[in-house]
């Protein structure tokens, strides 16, 4: 299995389709709304904890999804729970050149949702490159915890450093 490269990009002026209103949906939602793009959820039905999220960056649409939706977009998640479905928005995004991920089917990936650990100015994705998600949660939720002591401890080192290059 390939060993998939972490690169960090702005996304606030991207458009992200997200296809699917259930958990996984939700949780990929939340995360992209901290980055500032805009998305747009396509399902037939539409959980009241992601109406609530509306805003002018999240656009709902409660219906079925069509091959057309993933024109003029940047990214497309697909996070249905029907893998069929989640198969046809793959095969035309990679038909419209567009980069798709498919929550159900690693395989089906362009690019790989990582668990992604924001503190400060830090931001941290942690993957397993769709190896064993499990542990890749499990490695974000120690980073989580963990994040604010080593953060302190870090400003704290740089601090003594550079007080000491002021007396050198």
């Amino acid at each position: 299995m390939a060993k998939y490269f972490p690169l960090f990009i702005d996304i606030s002026n991207k458009t992200f389709l997200v296809v699917g209103a259930g958990n996984i949906a939700a949780r990929r939602i939340l995360k992209l709304k901290e980055f500032g793009c805009k998305i747009i959820v396509v399902a037939k039905s539409i959980a009241v904890t992601i109406m609530d999220l509306q805003d002018d960056r999240l656009i709902l649409k409660e219906r079925a999804y069509d091959s057309s939706d993933v024109e003029n977009v940047d990214y497309v998640i697909a996070a249905t729970n029907d893998e069929e479905l989640n198969e046809r928005i793959v095969w035309d995004c990679k038909r419209a050149g567009v980069i798709v991920n498919d929550a159900s089917n690693y395989k089906n990936c362009d690019f790989y949702f990582p668990g992604i650990v924001t503190e400060e100015e830090m931001v941290i994705g942690v993957t397993s490159s769709g190896s064993d998600h499990k542990l890749a949660r499990r490695v974000a939720s120690a980073i989580r915890y963990n994040i604010k002591e080593i953060i302190s401890e870090c400003k704290k080192e740089e601090s003594e450093n550079t007080k000491q290059k002021d007396f050198d």
